[in-house]
């Protein structure tokens, strides 16, 4: 493989990344509303079920952040190292 293809499937990578969060953030703020009309339905509900789900969905929220800068760390790091190949 040339310098110049290994530049462009890096390339490939990094708009990988960056799509891979743009899809991300749309899926959140699909949930983010799902889950919020949910809650709004489901206020007071002691329904174990419920509980699980909710306690499912804090979860998945911590996991919000780190993905969204694992997805940034890729698209940067990646362009870096493009960048040093010439």
């Amino acid at each position: 493989m040339s310098i110049a293809e290994l530049k462009a499937t890096l390339g490939a990578a990094i708009e990988s990344a960056r799509q891979g969060r743009r899809t991300l953030d749309r899926a959140i703020a699909q949930a983010e509303s799902a889950t919020g009309e949910a809650a709004r339905v489901l206020r007071g509900s002691q329904h174990a079920e419920v509980t699980r789900t909710h306690s499912a969905l804090s979860l998945a929220q911590a996991e919000v952040e780190p993905t969204r800068r694992r997805f940034d760390a890729v698209a940067e790091k990646v362009g870096d190292y493009r960048s040093q190949l010439g």
